[in-house]
C-alpha cells in the first residue's frame, strides 16, 4: 500500500506479475479493481441494478448471489460451444463480463459511477537483430525472471514434459523434483525421466490413466469459467503429492504462444494418404474478414444452434479507426490481434483452466508470463518464431547435456538446426502412423503427454452415463436438446471425431452454474458449496458491512 499512498493508482504500471487488485480507498470512497498485462487472474462482475455490482473471481459463483438473476446469452453460448471458449471481455451469461486486461477500473462508492483506463496493451515492434541477440538476451532474461522468483530456502518443482519448455525451467533450477505426468511409462515418460536424470533432479511420476480423467468431471465441476475442458485443470488430482513435496512449483506454459509458431497462421499441404504437413512459412491475414474465417477453420460447429456463428464473429470484431475491437478488446493493429489475440487476453487461451488451478494450488509461476519476457517476444520477427527454435537454443546456452536428449515428439536434439528438428518431427509422426507395430495396453494410450481422448470416449461408457443422467437438463439449453446431443455421441462411437463437441457438452452439463441457471427451483447446491467469500457484492455505501 506504501506505492498506492506515494503514487497513486500510476503505481499500476510499474507492477510485474500475475494479478487482479481491489483496492478500497476509505477517503476517497471508492473501490478500485485492478488487472495485469494479460488479465491472467479474470475478475467476473455484474451490474443488476445502478447501486449494485455483483464480482468473482470464478463465474459460476455469481448466479447464486440473491441480486444477480442471469440467463444465457445466445450467441456467446454458442461460441463457447465452438470454440471451447469466449473471447475477449464477452461471457455466455447475460450481463456477465470480465474485466479488461491491463486495466484499472474505479467505482463511486458515492454514485456508483465508474471509470476504465487501460494502462498496457501489446505493440508488436519487430527488431532489426540476429537470431543469436535474441537467445542471448532471452536466456539472460529468463535466468533473472527464475532468479528473482525462488529462494534459497524452498524446495520447488517443475511440471515436465518430454519437450523443451519445461526443459529450459529445469536448466534454470537446482535440486528441483521433476513432476511428470502421464498414463503409462511411453516415449514422452522415457525421454522426461532421461531429462530429469540428466539434471539431478528427483524425477515423480503422476501416474493419471482413464480414470484420472474420467473423475476429473466431479473434481473439477467447480472450476469452469467457460474456458476449456474438464479434463484442463491438469494437476488437480494430485495436489496432496504436489505440496507435500515442494513449496513451489514452475511450468513452461505460454512458451508456445509466446516464442513458437503456435498462434501464427502457416499453410497446411496435403501428403495423400501419409497425412499433412504445415510448413513454416507465415500465411498472410491482412483483413478482420480474413482473421474471421481462420477462426471458423478451427470451430467444432456441427452442433444444432438457433444462431450463425460467422455473423457473431462479424458483429464483435471490426475496426474501429486504426484499431481492431475483439470482443470488447482493443488490439492496435491486425498483427497484434493475429500474433497475441490467442493469449491476450490470458481468457482467450483454453488453457487458463490449467493456470488458474496451478496459482490456487500452491505458489506457482510460468516465467514466460513475467513482463520482460513478453517484452521480448513482442519484440521479436515472426520469422524467427516459424523457422527457428529460440527456446530449444536457449536450454543449449544453459545444459548442453540437456538439449543433446532427443525432444519426444521429434526425436531429434535440442541443439540440432531447425530443418533437422522440423524433418524429425514429421517423419516421427509418420513412423508412429504407419509403420510402427508397438501395442499400446489401451487403445486410447498413446506415446505422446495426452491420452486419445476419442478412443477413450469408445473404450469407456462415462460419456453416455453423463449424457443420460443430464438429459433433462440437456432439453433445456439453447437450441439444443438431449436427443441431439446423444446422436453426436452415437456418431462419435461409430468412427467419426465429435471429440470438440462432446468434451465442450460434458463440460457444460457437469458444472453446477448450468443447473443453477436452466432450473434454478431443482437446484440442490449445498449452501456451504458457494460461500460469502465466493463473490464480492458492492452496493451503494454498504461496502464497509459487505467486506
Amino acid at each position: 500500500m506504501s506505492l498506492y499512498q506515494r503514487d497513486g493508482l500510476r503505481f499500476v504500471n510499474g507492477l510485474n506479475g500475475t494479478f487482479t487488485l481491489l483496492i478500497y480507498d476509505r477517503e476517497h470512497d471508492r473501490l478500485t479493481l485492478c488487472t495485469d498485462r494479460f488479465g491472467t487472474v479474470p475478475l467476473y462482475w455484474i451490474r443488476p441494478d445502478e447501486e449494485t455490482i455483483v464480482f468473482s473471481t470464478n463465474i459460476q459463483f455469481l448466479p447464486y448471489h440473491p441480486d444477480v438473476d442471469t440467463a444465457f446469452n445466445s450467441a456467446y453460448f454458442h461460441e463457447y460451444l465452438a470454440f471451447r471458449r469466449t473471447f475477449g471481455v464477452t461471457t455466455p451469461l447475460e450481463g456477465v463480463e470480465k474485466l479488461q486486461p491491463g486495466t484499472i477500473t474505479t467505482i463511486s462508492l458515492v454514485d456508483g459511477a465508474t471509470q476504465s483506463d487501460q494502462y498496457w496493451r501489446p505493440e508488436y515492434c519487430p527488431r532489426d537483430e540476429s537470431f543469436e541477440w535474441f537467445v542471448d538476451e532471452f536466456v539472460r532474461r529468463f535466468r533473472t525472471v527464475v532468479d528473482e522468483w525462488t529462494r534459497d530456502d524452498r524446495e520447488y518443482g517443475v511440471l515436465l514434459s518430454g519437450g523443451r519448455d519445461s526443459r529450459l525451467v529445469l536448466a534454470t533450477l537446482e535440486d528441483a523434483t521433476a513432476f511428470h505426468m502421464n498414463d503409462w511409462m511411453n516415449r514422452e515418460a522415457r525421454t522426461a525421466e532421461r531429462v530429469a536424470l540428466e539434471a539431478d533432479a528427483d524425477f515423480e511420476v503422476l501416474d493419471r490413466g482413464a480414470k484420472y480423467r474420467i473423475d476429473a468431471l466431479k473434481r473439477n465441476r467447480w472450476a469452469g469459467s467457460f474456458n476449456g475442458w474438464f479434463t484442463q485443470p491438469y494437476t488437480s488430482g494430485f495436489e496432496t503429492e504436489i505440496t507435500n513435496r515442494v513449496d513451489g512449483l514452475l511450468s513452461g506454459l505460454y512458451a508456445d504462444s509466446l516464442f513458437h509458431d503456435y498462434s501464427v497462421p502457416s499453410p497446411t499441404v496435403s501428403v495423400g494418404p501419409l497425412g499433412s504437413v504445415t510448413v513454416p512459412i507465415e500465411q498472410s491475414i491482412e483483413t478482420v474478414d480474413e482473421y474471421i474465417n481462420l477462426l471458423l477453420e478451427s470451430a467444432h460447429d456441427d452442433l444444432p444452434t438457433s444462431t450463425d456463428l460467422q455473423s457473431i464473429l462479424e458483429a464483435n470484431i471490426y475496426r474501429e479507426g486504426k484499431q481492431i475491437i475483439h470482443h470488447g478488446v482493443t488490439y492496435n493493429s491486425l498483427n497484434e490481434l493475429v500474433y497475441y489475440g490467442d493469449c491476450y487476453p490470458l481468457s482467450n487461451d483454453d488453457d487458463l483452466r490449467f493456470h488458474t488451478d496451478l496459482h490456487r494450488m500452491l505458489p506457482y509461476q510460468s516465467p514466460f508470463l513475467d513482463n520482460r519476457i513478453i517484452d521480448l517476444s513482442l519484440s521479436m520477427p515472426v520469422r524467427y518464431r516459424l523457422r527457428r527454435d529460440l527456446i530449444g537454443q536457449a536450454v543449449d546456452r544453459l545444459a548442453p547435456d540437456l538439449a543433446a536428449i532427443p525432444h519426444a515428439t521429434s526425436g531429434v536434439a535440442l541443439s540440432r538446426s531447425f530443418p533437422i528438428k522440423y524433418a524429425g518431427r514429421h517423419l516421427l509422426e509418420l513412423w508412429d502412423k504407419h509403420i510402427r507395430n508397438q501395442t499400446s495396453p489401451k487403445p486410447y494410450l498413446t506415446n505422446g503427454p495426452w491420452l486419445d481422448d476419442a478412443e477413450l470416449l469408445r473404450s469407456e461408457p462415462f460419456a453416455g452415463n453423463v449424457f443420460e443422467r443430464t438429459a433433462n437438463l440437456a432439453d433445456e439449453l439453447p437450441g439444443l436438446d438431449a436427443d441431439r446431443i446423444d446422436d453426436r455421441y452415437r456418431t462419435h462411437l461409430r468412427g467419426q471425431n465429435r471429440v470438440g463437441e462432446l468434451y465442450t457438452l460434458l463440460t457444460l452439463l457437469t458444472m453446477p452454474v448450468t443447473k443453477r441457471i436452466l432450473e434454478p427451483e431443482t437446484d440442490r447446491t449445498q449452501k456451504t458449496d458457494v460461500t460469502d467469500s465466493s463473490f464480492w457484492s458492492l452496493e451503494r455505501g454498504e461496502f464497509d458491512d459487505v467486506c
